[in-house]
């Protein structure tokens, strides 16, 4: 029976038959949903932690290096946080590398795009948190530019180490 039917038997006063669940089910486990599991599902998108637990002293630059090939990927979303606090004074750049063999790093590097279809004003993949900066990381998301995430780059700009610090990777495909 369709809901607004069902709906309408209850305005006039009509009582619908109903069989308690409880005696047709002898295991009540059945009942119980199962815990979910956190994975990396390639289906849905790429998890990677980059970094983990990691303290930035002052004016130290922190390089990690992934190499990760991203080109089956539309969008990176990296997430910067420490330990579920902020970083305050963090300046994070992302580098993006078209393989070029012969050449010094083994491809042209860029950290900026300028995309034309849209408004083709220039996009810096970099980003630096303010001192009072907030109370959690936060996200940087980035389009794909090109098939290598070549480097990501911490550098701490402030007068204070920067403690737990902790880079984790989505890779979304749109």
């Amino acid at each position: 029976m369709s809901p607004p039917r069902a709906k309408t038997h209850a305005a006039k006063g009509l009582k619908l038959p109903t069989v308690p669940i409880d005696p047709a089910v002898t295991d009540k486990a059945l009942l119980v949903q199962p815990p979910r599991t956190l994975g990396t599902t390639e289906a849905a998108g790429m998890t990677k932690v980059l970094l983990a637990n990691t303290i930035i002293a002052p004016g130290a630059e922190v390089r990690l290096w992934p190499g990760l090939d991203v080109a089956k990927w539309d969008k990176l979303h990296l997430t910067i946080g420490a330990d579920a606090r902020a970083v305050p004074n963090l300046h994070v750049r992302v580098l993006f590398s078209m393989p070029l063999p012969g050449t010094h790093c083994g491809g042209l590097l860029t950290s900026s795009a300028v995309d034309f279809a849209t408004d083709g004003t220039l996009r810096r993949f970099e980003h630096t948190t303010p001192s009072g900066f907030g109370a959690t990381g936060f996200t940087m998301s980035v389009p794909v530019i090109a098939p290598m995430l070549y480097d990501v780059i911490l550098r701490n700009t402030g007068p204070t180490p920067l403690e737990k610090v902790y880079v984790a990777l989505f890779a979304q495909e749109l």
